[in-house]
């Protein structure tokens, strides 16, 4: 008789939480996090398909995050800055709280990125970079071809 599962203790009452922790925590941490070891995780996984999806979940909600992300940086947004300082009044020390709107400019290598993987009329400059070196490899072939006649 071994020693009695985890899972159902440790795993199972949280499998509502891992969506949300997988947003912010790696594999790693989320097991630290329910005190179980990796080993344990994939083991469970394999035999519980109900954490399988919990974590395919987190990693589709992390994803469009991460999206959503990205086309804010590519787009530019406006954001506020505060500053805080302490000012000597006389006598006395005063909390003086400036805010302050910024905007920040659309940043042209997540507007690539964007671009090169929702567009496919975009020109893709890598594809073109591999090629280049394709030819660039090709001619070093024919070069050495004609050297062994």
């Amino acid at each position: 008789m071994g020693r009695k599962e985890r899972y159902t203790s440790h795993v199972e009452p949280y499998l509502e939480e891992i969506p949300k922790w997988y947003l912010d925590l790696t594999e790693e941490q989320i097991c630290k996090k329910l005190g179980i070891s990796v080993q344990s995780l994939n083991r469970y996984k394999v035999q519980h398909p109900e954490l399988v999806e919990a974590f395919r979940q987190g990693k589709e909600e992390l994803v469009a995050d991460l999206k959503e992300s990205l086309k804010k940086k590519a787009r530019g947004y406006k954001y506020e800055e505060v500053k805080t300082t302490i000012r000597r009044d006389g006598d006395r020390d005063v909390k003086v709280v400036e805010r302050y709107e910024k905007y920040a400019h659309p940043d042209t290598g997540a507007i690539h990125l964007l671009l090169k993987n929702l567009d496919p009329e975009w020109h893709n400059d890598d594809k073109r970079t591999m090629d280049m070196k394709q030819a660039q490899i090709d001619i070093a072939r024919m070069k050495a071809e004609m050297e062994e006649w």
